[in-house]
C-alpha cells in the first residue's frame, strides 16, 4: 500500500507539468516555480504515507517511534553521524568530477568561498523538512520492510524503488535535461540504487532516519549546486555531477565497501551482534501495513 500511495502520489504532484507540456530541454535552464511547487509537494508524499499507515494501526506515538523520529541515542552520537553523513555525497560527488575532469567532461576552474557556501547553507536550512519527507518514507517505513529480503539486497531494491519513484520528473528532464528519456531513466535508477545503498547503510549504522536526511540534503543542496559554481561552462549533469555516471564508480566501491565490513563482521567471532542497525536497531517489527 505504501509503495502505490507513494507512486501514484508522484504522479499526481507532477500532473500540472505534464499537462502544462513543461520540459527542461538543456541544462542551462531553470526551474519554473510551477516546477519547484510541484516537486515539493511530491517530496512530501513518501513521508505523509508512511505516517498515515503506521499511525491508522499502531497510533501516532508509536508511528513516531517506528520511523525513527525519536532519538535512541545521546545528541553527540547524532552530531557526529549527521555530520559524516554530510561529508559522504561530496566526497563521492569529488571522486567522480576527478574522473570526469580526467575524460573531458569537466573544468574546474575556482574553489567555492563564504559567499558560495553561505547561501547554499540557508536554502538547505529552508530545504530540510522536503527532504526529511522523503527520508521518513523510504528510510523510516519502507527500509525497516526490505531488510527481510537480507541487507544488501534489501538495500540495492530500495534504491531502485527510489529511482522509480523519480521517474514523473526524471521523464520531463528534471535530472537529464536534453538527454532521451530511455537513457535518462535508466540512469537515474542505478544512480539511485548506488547512492541510496549509501544513504540507507548511513541511516543504519546510525539508527537514525536524520542521518539520512543529511546525506540527502548533502547530495542536493551541497553537491550538486557546488558542481555547477566550481565551473564557469555549462554541466551536463550526466556526465559530471553527483548523480552522473562519473561517479558510479566511487559511488559503487563505497556499496562495495560497506557489503565487505558486513560480512566481515558476520563472521563469527568478529562481534557481529547487530551490524545491520550500528547495534540501535530498526526500532520494533514493522506494522502490519502492506510495502
Amino acid at each position: 500500500m505504501f509503495l502505490v500511495i507513494s507512486f501514484v502520489g508522484a504522479w499526481v504532484a507532477m500532473a500540472p507539468l505534464w499537462l502544462d507540456g513543461l520540459r527542461r530541454a538543456g541544462p542551462g535552464q531553470g526551474t519554473p516555480r510551477l516546477a519547484a511547487v510541484c516537486m515539493i509537494l511530491m517530496m512530501l508524499v513518501p513521508a505523509l504515507t508512511a505516517f498515515a499507515l503506521t499511525a491508522r494501526h499502531l497510533g501516532a506515538r508509536e508511528a513516531v517511534r517506528l520511523l525513527g523520529l525519536t532519538r535512541a541515542t545521546p545528541w553527540r552520537h547524532e552530531i557526529r553521524w549527521a555530520m559524516t553523513a554530510l561529508t559522504i555525497p561530496l566526497c563521492l560527488t569529488a571522486a567522480g568530477l576527478a574522473l570526469a575532469t580526467f575524460a573531458g567532461w569537466y573544468l574546474p576552474e575556482r574553489l567555492p568561498g563564504p559567499a558560495t557556501i553561505a547561501p547554499l547553507v540557508l536554502s538547505a536550512l529552508v530545504s530540510l523538512p522536503l527532504y526529511f519527507g522523503e527520508e521518513l518514507g523510504w528510510q523510516g517505513y519502507l527500509l525497516p520492510r526490505l531488510l527481510r529480503h537480507g541487507r544488501m539486497r534489501g538495500l540495492l531494491i530500495g534504491g531502485a524503488v527510489w529511482g522509480a519513484w523519480h521517474v514523473p520528473m526524471t521523464a520531463l528532464g528534471g535530472s537529464y535535461p536534453g538527454h532521451p528519456v530511455l537513457l535518462g531513466i535508466p540512469v537515474a535508477v542505478v544512480t539511485a540504487m548506488l547512492l541510496g545503498t549509501v544513504i540507507a547503510a548511513v541511516r543504519l549504522a546510525s539508527g537514525s532516519v536524520w542521518a539520512a536526511v543529511a546525506a540527502h540534503v548533502s547530495l542536493n543542496e551541497f553537491a550538486l549546486p557546488l558542481t555547477r559554481h566550481i565551473s564557469d561552462r555549462l554541466v551536463d549533469p550526466l556526465f559530471a555531477g553527483p548523480l552522473s555516471m562519473s561517479t558510479w564508480p566511487a559511488s559503487g566501491l563505497a556499496v562495495l565497501g560497506v557489503w565487505l565490513v558486513w560480512r566481515r563482521r558476520d563472521v563469527p567471532g568478529n562481534g557481529a551482534a547487530d551490524t545491520s542497525t550500528g547495534g540501535k536497531g530498526v526500532a520494533g517489527p514493522p506494522p502490519p501495513a502492506g510495502t
